[in-house]
């Protein structure tokens, strides 16, 4: 059997072919059919137009190198996942709190069912006493993975510490104290109604870690934290690796699988070659074309998530021109029609995206997003001054061409075909724009020379569509990337927060969507689906929680 080290070295190969200049097309998919080998499209095969040539390469080299120092043997029960991201410790405090969840190594209070309710999960049980007063009763006997038990003081301290911390937590929990009971209970004291409390303790920035070890560690706590999961870490280094150990102290079954190896490839070529070589045991988020070719192999299969993501593109609204409404709204009228992006770079494996908010999540009957009207877009850019002057194919005011430099990521390989179809329909209306792929998104983001970002978020983050719409949409969300303002879509976001019937919460949801998309505050795209490509040899995973956060857990093991 070829060891990890050699399939990442025919990544890296694959890499530096396509590195070689223009719009080559990547290397097709090994296939196990010949049918199955001619599913790529040029469209979404297409490589960036302004990609960094090393960027497939560093990662591979990355992960071979961390393969490598973790021993070229594998051991028999060990379960290998291969996964688009790994940038950050596991430690919710250090940004990792939804990779922590997804990889079976932290819990929160509450989690989402397949429904999107919360329920409990560290907690035995939360219990609204009047509209503004709540109580939690923990699990009995859950520990820490160092053997202390999860004890309310325990809760308390690592409450306290995210909201410290991370800017998601101090959001979702304005106005909320905390208070101990007793040694298994909290008391929860909201300052207004926040009927959505029990879907806020489902957030991963909430993940529940030893705060006492947290302190007595301190920077060394972020390599290897000591949380709740049935997986503890037993090495990690970003953006290569992370080693998973069973837990032993583990508060439920005994979790199957001994041993976890988690390797980062951002190429989702390289993670398909893993899975078909049988380096990799799961192979997350694969490409559209790769379903087809994993169908077609009798010892893999596809197992489905439903689309709870929403890829849009941010609009950098802290620059002048993009604050112009009429200027937005020309973007908005120049995008293809969804459907041809679902069809055309997705291969129908979605949902055309309509308003900000999934449907699984947000369901609203009557968006009406701008249509496609390539006139109307360019009669607003020439009321607002923008007019081709020099006859050069784009338009210009005051002796500025208009044009928008966009940022994609590999790690989300749609999203850069999609922002090239962007890329023709805004040449058509005089935008100059031009892409650029980052493998470090987030970090590229705070940076104020971009115009445009393409992205791809999930939406179902505390099951409730007001954790979304805060952290995207008001001033200081931890999530609005490109500046966006809006005091009256704000108000309508606070007075959502309080709302505590279903029907009329939902229903606010749907109008302040449909505000959003007149004020063209992103621009939605598509909702994707998201498949994991798995060997057969994998027990305990025929079929995936709808929401990804929720992936890893201690009934997955090797046969």
């Amino acid at each position: 059997m070829k060891s990890l080290p050699h399939i990442l070295s025919i990544g890296l190969i694959i890499a530096l072919l396509t590195a070689c200049g223009g719009n080559t097309a990547q290397l097709p998919t090994p296939a196990t059919n010949a049918s199955s080998a001619g599913a790529n499209t040029p469209t979404t095969n297409s490589a960036p137009t302004s990609a960094s040539p090393t960027t497939s390469t560093t990662a591979a080299s990355a992960v071979a190198t961390a393969a490598a120092n973790t021993g070229a043997a594998t051991q028999p029960e060990t379960l290998r996942i291969v996964t688009p991201f790994l940038d950050q410790p596991l430690d919710p405090a250090s940004g990792g709190g939804f990779n922590a969840v997804q990889f079976g190594v932290g819990e929160t209070l509450m989690r989402l069912d397949t429904s999107f309710a919360p329920q409990p999960w560290l907690a035995e049980s939360l219990t609204a006493n009047d509209d503004k007063a709540w109580t939690l009763t923990l699990r009995d006997g859950a520990t820490f993975q160092d053997g202390t038990p999860v004890t309310a003081e325990a809760v308390k301290a690592s409450l306290d510490r995210a909201v410290e911390r991370i800017v998601t937590a101090k959001g979702l929990f304005t106005g909320v104290t905390v208070a101990v009971k007793d040694e298994r209970t909290l008391t929860f004291t909201t300052a207004t109604l926040v009927p959505s409390l029990p879907g806020i303790l489902t957030e991963p920035s909430f993940t529940i870690v030893n705060a006492a070890a947290a302190q007595a560690q301190g920077d060394a706590f972020a390599q290897k934290p000591v949380l709740t999961g049935p997986f503890m870490v037993e090495s990690f280094e970003a953006n290569r690796q992370a080693i998973l150990v069973r837990n032993i102290h583990y508060w439920s079954t005994t979790p199957k699988a001994e041993r976890v190896e988690i390797t980062a490839l951002s190429d989702a070529n390289a993670r398909m070659l893993g899975l078909q070589s049988g380096e990799a045991d799961i192979a997350i988020d694969i490409r559209p074309e790769s379903v087809d070719v994993i169908q077609g192999d009798a010892n893999l299969k596809v197992v489905p998530a439903q689309p709870v993501a929403t890829m849009f593109m941010y609009i950098n609204q802290k620059k002048p021109v993009w604050q112009d409404l009429r200027v937005r709204q020309a973007l908005a009228y120049a995008l293809p029609p969804r459907d041809v992006l679902l069809k055309t770079v997705l291969r129908g494996q979605g949902v055309a995206g309509v308003g900000p908010i999934p449907p699984a999540v947000l369901s609203c009957d009557n968006l009406k997003p701008l249509p496609n009207d390539l006139e109307k877009a360019k009669a607003l850019l020439a009321e607002t001054g923008y007019t081709d002057t020099n006859d050069d194919g784009y338009v210009d005011k005051d002796g500025q061409t208009l044009s928008m430099l966009v940022i994609s990521y590999p790690q989300r390989p749609a999203l850069t075909p999609m922002a090239e179809i962007i890329q023709a329909n805004l040449k058509d209306i005089g935008i100059q724009m031009t892409i650029e792929s980052t493998e470090q998104i987030n970090d590229r983001l705070t940076k104020d020379d971009w115009a445009g970002a393409m992205y791809f978020n999930n939406m179902g983050s505390t099951g409730d569509p007001y954790g979304s719409l805060s952290n995207f949409y008001t001033e200081k969300g931890s999530s609005n990337r490109g500046g966006y303002k809006n005091a009256a879509v704000e108000a309508q976001i606070a007075e959502l927060g309080p709302v505590q019937d279903r029907a009329d919460r939902l229903q606010r949801a749907c109008q302040i969507s449909q505000a959003l998309l007149d004020d063209v505050a992103i621009l939605p795209l598509v909702y994707p689906n998201y498949s994991y490509g798995v060997s057969k040899k994998v027990t305990g995973f025929d079929q995936a929680h709808p929401y990804f956060l929720y992936f890893l857990n201690g009934d997955m093991g090797i046969s």
